[in-house]
């Protein structure tokens, strides 16, 4: 393997193995034209009538949903060869993703170009948001572990309470209908960077398991941005009568590693992370249309930095013994919902509950440490479907009882209109909020009202089109209003010997009083070319991202960024397999970054083999 030495190999050479490379993938291709459903795409599956979670806390089809939604697919996370859910983000038209260096390595998620600290993400509908900081970080959720991703463009507060961005829901896999079943996956690549992991999933009478546990390591693609990830998932799942649940999740993960290197300051920091998620849960129907979901939650979260000087090594500032900071965090709650689905509407009403707990201690001698903070917060909210024909009208509401930031209204009005059986049109407008971090002082809430348009199409013979205008108006009680205009547009093909490209393009536009907004993404642009006959897959990816970050930061946005994911299966018989898959990052070693101080990682490779048993 490469390591990221630029000088290793050759402009010319690196090509030859690029297009020698491709020949090896695609030179078995075999002439079959694509399946009768024009839209059985590699990945790229028809969702319209797909049963999604996120934009409702209940199952409901994408058609009838007005909210600007993305689905994520297990077939395309596969195909990526991810590492962790930034890695998947990545590819995901709308979404920016921003790198602190690596796999494992902190990465920080806006939606349409709304802050970072205003994306809702949720595995399983617990919040893994981190209080203190105020932001998710996904680069801690392994890949491996979930089966689809459920996005939630624009304001989602009517449902999910403080998602003032949007809401990123991850689903995770559930036990296989066999006694035993597992994958067993390593790689290593540039700087040894390796990712090793088992998974074993099965069910036994009415109860089923799905554990996974990995390790997730580098020496670091950028200076400094060295990690050892160590992470276990584990679901139990119970069948109760009438088509009931009896859930358990448990998650962990203990991360050491370098995060930031700032030559321009002579500092660098290093940290670790512990992070703890467990959920309990129950579903169960109390008649043909009523259904009963009670479930609560615990998390656990533990965050330590320290700096340090980069030309002696001295500490930056605090003492050499201690951890500049650490930050520990609990949250506890749960929730109850009732969901009643009649012959024409679809009505779910709820509440949610959570104590959270910030502790946070500081050796640089800021006056706000060290401080505690426990805070109370609850909400309910009721949302309806009602289907007329072809039209559905979807109202909601929600109230929240913050603590620190007053209640909060919001509400939403939602509608679609199947025109004809290929073309699906969306309207949403909705009020939506979001906090700042917990500290020692209380402020106001960020407040938007949210505007959507949409079409979504497949009239056109051997495309899929979607096209959505938004407008989004920001403002609080200290901060002038933002009003954002943008658009957003996807298309993807039907596969024609096994390969269907697709693209994605964002254009927001952020300007306060008239002036135009920086540091908040201007254009983002997502391409695949993907290939998949079932034995040999491949997915090359590009993606661009225009930060509009002031001049003094000296942002660099080098043309597109290009990924090649490969894999071929040697062997399968039923339920085994045997694969080995190979992906190459940055593959012309470009630059496209919001500041200098943490630029792109350089091009690296990695391979390796996956076993299914």
């Amino acid at each position: 393997m490469s390591d990221t030495d630029n000088s290793t190999l050759h402009p010319n050479s690196f090509q030859k193995l690029i297009l020698v490379l491709l020949t090896l993938l695609f030179g078995n291709i075999v002439p079959v034209f694509a399946d009768d459903d024009p839209l059985a795409t590699l990945g790229f599956t028809d969702t319209s009538d797909a049963q999604l979670v996120s934009t409702f806390r209940a199952p409901k089809p994408l058609s009838q949903t007005a909210e600007n939604v993305t689905v994520v697919t297990s077939t395309e996370i596969e195909a990526l060869n991810a590492h962790t859910l930034a890695d998947i983000l990545d590819t995901v038209p709308g979404i920016q993703v921003q790198h602190n260096g690596g796999p494992g390595i902190t990465a920080y998620t806006t939606i349409q170009s709304i802050s970072y600290n205003f994306t809702q993400v949720y595995v399983d509908g617990v919040s893994i948001t981190n209080l203190g900081a105020g932001f998710s970080d996904v680069s801690l959720i392994p890949a491996r572990i979930i089966e689809r991703i459920e996005i939630v463009k624009g304001a989602a507060s009517s449902v999910w309470g403080q998602s003032l961005g949007g809401v990123i829901n991850v689903i995770t896999k559930s036990p296989e209908q066999r006694a035993l079943g597992g994958i067993a996956s390593a790689s290593i690549g540039s700087r040894v960077t390796t990712d090793n992991s088992l998974q074993l999933s099965g069910t036994s009478g009415h109860t089923g398991y799905y554990l996974s546990g990995g390790f997730l390591g580098s020496n670091g693609l950028l200076p400094n941005t060295q990690d050892a990830i160590n992470n276990a998932y584990g679901k139990l799942t119970y069948d109760l009568p009438n088509h009931g649940l009896l859930w358990g999740t448990f998650f962990y993960t203990h991360a050491d590693m370098g995060d930031l290197f700032a030559p321009a300051y002579d500092l660098k920091e290093l940290g670790y992370k512990r992070y703890l998620l467990g959920s309990v849960g129950l579903r169960y129907p109390l008649n043909n249309r009523l259904e009963l979901e009670v479930s609560g939650h615990h998390t656990y979260n533990k965050d330590a930095e320290s700096y340090f000087n980069i030309s002696n090594g001295a500490p930056w500032s605090g003492s050499p013994d201690l951890p500049t900071s650490i930050a520990t965090e609990l949250q506890s709650g749960g929730n109850i919902k009732l969901t009643w689905r009649g012959d024409n509407n679809l009505l779910v009403v709820g509440s949610d509950y959570d104590h959270l707990e910030e502790y946070y201690n500081s050796s640089d001698g800021s006056t706000a440490s060290p401080f505690s903070r426990r805070v109370d917060r609850w909400g309910i909210f009721l949302n309806d479907t009602v289907t007329f024909g072809p039209v559905a009208v979807i109202p909601g509401v929600r109230i929240d009882h913050t603590q620190t930031a007053g209640d909060q209204f919001s509400p939403a009005l939602g509608a679609t209109w199947q025109l004809t059986d290929s073309t699906l049109l969306r309207a949403y407008t909705a009020r939506g909020y979001g906090l700042n971090v917990l500290g020692t002082t209380d402020t106001p809430a960020i407040k938007i009202w949210t505007m959507q348009v949409g079409v979504e199409s497949k009239a056109v013979p051997y495309l899929w089109l979607k096209g959505t205008l938004f407008r989004n108006q920001t403002w609080n009680d200290a901060v002038g209003q933002q009003l954002a205009l943008g658009t957003e547009f996807e298309v993807r093909t039907t596969p024609v010997f096994h390969t269907s490209l697709a693209a994605g393009y964002t254009f927001t536009d952020t300007t306060m009083a008239g002036y135009e907004v920086n540091d908040l993404a201007r254009h983002t642009v997502q391409l695949a070319l993907r290939y998949d006959d079932k034995t040999y897959r491949g997915v090359l990816t590009g993606r661009h991202i225009f930060w509009n970050a002031l001049p003094s930061e000296e942002g660099s946005y080098d043309g597109l960024m290009w990924d090649l994911h490969l894999g071929a299966t040697l062997y399968r018989h039923e339920d085994n397999s045997l694969e080995v898959f190979f992906s190459g990052h940055n593959l012309f070693n470009g630059a496209q970054y919001d500041t200098n101080q943490i630029p792109s990682t350089p091009r690296w490779f990695e391979g390796g083999v996956k076993v299914a048993f």
